[in-house]
């Protein structure tokens, strides 16, 4: 883990999460930024959220929020910094759904998908000083097409364990777009953090050169 604490007073940006696909989204950008995970219990939040029959959308903006919050709690910050956390969970006709903890479970997940259409609800926030200045969530649609069973366990067979990291089972970089036939909405809200809304608010607090 990256420290949050270089270089007081200067401005930086510090992402509470140790998801690679996010920090390299926000560096591929130019932006200077610092990884710093924290430790919560997603599950428990979650859980609770789903069982009040609360929408996916608030599930996720809560989760992103919940990550800001405890980075507050349990690192070293300055007022200079600009905290950025996100959190996406993938909606299919209101049902919500988590990364896959097996191949069985892959599988199981992808057949649930196939030929429906289903909305990746992905949230980012934005604090400083353990307030919070922002918070967006784009909503993404993407339909599965009526692929074969032979397609899809030759699928999983290539792409492997590598789909318990996400969130929909596939990685849209790689083999997973050949799961769909329709795509509508930001490719990088589908990745995991959509960069032109958070930009452009980073531009107008002075967070980055405008």
């Amino acid at each position: 883990m990256e420290s949050a604490h270089t270089n007081p007073g200067r401005t930086r940006l510090v992402l509470a999460s140790g998801s690679k696909a996010r920090l390299g989204l926000l560096r591929d950008a130019g932006l200077e930024v610092v990884s710093c995970p924290v430790a919560l219990d997603e599950a428990v939040l979650r859980d609770r959220m789903r069982a009040e029959n609360a929408a996916q959308s608030d599930i996720a903006l809560a989760l992103a929020n919940a990550k800001s919050l405890e980075f507050f709690r349990n690192q070293r910050f300055t007022s200079a910094d600009f905290v950025i956390a996100a959190d996406q969970i993938l909606d299919c006709d209101g049902i919500g759904f988590d990364k896959p903890d097996s191949r069985l479970a892959i599988r199981e997940q992808l057949l649930f998908l196939r030929g429906r259409t289903h909305h990746l609800q992905t949230a980012t926030v934005l604090y400083r000083n353990g307030e919070k200045l922002w918070e967006h969530c784009a909503t993404p649609a993407l339909r599965m097409r009526q692929f074969s069973d032979a397609f899809l366990d030759a699928y999983i067979e290539a792409e492997g364990d590598a789909l318990l990291s996400c969130v929909g089972a596939y990685r849209l970089e790689g083999r997973g777009v050949q799961l769909f036939d329709r795509i509508d909405g930001d490719h990088d809200a589908i990745l995991g953090l959509p960069r032109l809304p958070l930009l452009s608010v980073l531009r107008d607090l002075g967070a980055i050169a405008a």
